[in-house]
């Protein structure tokens, strides 16, 4: 279940805690970080709680990320 965590959280909106994943949000909700270090999306922001839980589900049950989504790495 999704847990809030805190409700000022590090980008200074609600925070979560679901299936080993920390999402922090901005203001609103509407934008949300995604951190869970071996996922591929890991430290990326983007959509909301909604958009990111399903993501945690598939990568926790079947290592995947969906079918339209690809990622590339991050420039260091």
């Amino acid at each position: 279940m999704l847990e809030q965590t805190a409700a000022d959280g590090p980008l200074s909106g609600p925070s979560y805690a679901y299936r080993g994943a920390t999402i922090d949000c901005h203001k609103g909700g509407h934008v949300c970080r995604l951190m869970m270090p071996d996922h591929p999306l890991h430290g990326r922001g983007f959509g909301s709680v909604g958009t990111i839980t399903p993501l945690v589900d598939l990568w926790v049950d079947e290592r995947q990320l969906p079918k339209y989504m690809r990622v590339v790495p991050k420039v260091r």
